[in-house]
């Protein structure tokens, strides 16, 4: 599973805001502009719904579940994972998940019917939401072609020097001080933790990033975590973690130690232990975590919903339907169906 938009250390920039742009060029550039980091790009314009694909649920499900279980697919991800892209107005992500048939991408709902099909090829773009493989077309909710990309948008990179203790936007190779160059956001940002060193454009070291000026070249060391910063420039924690995911519900994933908990939007108060193997975000009252034993579903003080056993689980909708991976392959089910034992 990738939805989650999370993000290890040897992935360093992709986490901390990585690079988005959307659409390919044509004869002529496209204007690049900086947009605000979110939290966790597909023909021609056409109202035409998307083909049908060989992936369909079977006729009767399986007992214990709603859809399924298929097993010629693999669900990678719910769109609750993301929030709403900035340019599309794409309704009711929560029933629809990212399947992969063939080496591709396609949409899928929790009624089982797919959406846009794996020939498609698509993924995620924070500004466009549905995407295919070329950034030629963008999907709707239903499917739909609505538009194109090409708008040559993308996600600017924060950075947090630990021996300086200043958080900078990177801006076209160079690293901005904050309080000169701040997002236009109301939600905390997450930056990656390095350490910034002043050199020279002669360094063999030197990769071409600026300090605040094109007469201050430096070096950007590798990440050593990430921590959450509120739209102010202040520390929303002092914590530094290994990985963090995109607020949703008031919260972050976040991992530490090894262990995957959850803090608090808002405040960066710990609400969820770190106690997880592994974790996706909270989409209303519950959110997917990896146990010992297996995947299943927590709520928001952390109390077991479901039994862990799953083998995967995706992200649920608010009225807790979900898809899961048991022995049998994926399908949809009801949190409800799968309460605690014991």
């Amino acid at each position: 599973m990738n939805s989650k938009r999370t993000i290890s250390l040897a992935l360093a920039a992709c986490l901390a805001l990585s690079l988005a742009a959307c659409g390919n060029k044509a004869d002529s550039e496209y204007e690049v502009e900086i947009i605000a980091p979110e939290r966790t790009s597909a023909p021609a314009p056409s109202s035409s719904r998307a083909a049908s694909s060989d992936v369909q649920p079977t006729a009767t499900p399986q007992a214990g579940f709603v859809v399924g279980p298929l097993t010629d697919m693999e669900i990678t991800g719910s769109l609750a994972d993301y929030s709403a892209p900035t340019m599309t107005d794409l309704k009711d992500r929560e029933q629809l998940a990212f399947f992969t048939q063939n080496g591709k991408t396609g949409v899928i709902d929790l009624e089982g019917n797919i959406i846009v099909p794996a020939q498609a090829d698509v993924h995620w773009c924070p500004v466009c939401g549905i995407t295919n493989a070329d950034e030629s077309a963008i999907y709707n909710e239903k499917g739909e072609v609505v538009g194109q990309g090409g708008h040559g948008q993308f996600e600017a990179p924060i950075y947090y020097d630990a021996a300086a203790k200043a958080l900078y936007l990177e801006n076209m190779d160079t690293l901005v001080s904050w309080d000169a160059e701040m997002l236009d956001t109301l939600e905390p940002v997450i930056a990656t933790v390095v350490t910034i060193t002043p050199t020279t454009q002669e360094d063999p070291n030197w990769k071409g990033s600026f300090l605040n000026h094109e007469s201050a070249p430096v070096i950007v060391g590798e990440a050593e975590g990430y921590m959450l910063f509120n739209p102010d420039g202040t520390a929303l924690t002092n914590d530094v973690y290994q990985e963090v995911q995109r607020a949703s519900s008031g919260t972050f994933a976040v991992k530490k130690d090894g262990r995957w908990g959850y803090v608090n939007e808002a405040t960066g108060e710990q609400l969820v232990d770190f106690q997880y193997l592994d974790a996706r975000p909270f989409n209303g009252q519950q959110a997917a975590v990896k146990t010992e034993t297996g995947w299943g579903y927590i709520s928001l003080t952390g109390r077991q919903k479901t039994r862990m056993d799953f083998l995967e689980a995706a992200t649920a909708s608010k009225d807790g339907t979900a898809w899961v991976k048991t022995a049998e392959g994926w399908g949809v089910i009801q949190l409800s169906d799968y309460p605690p034992e014991g």
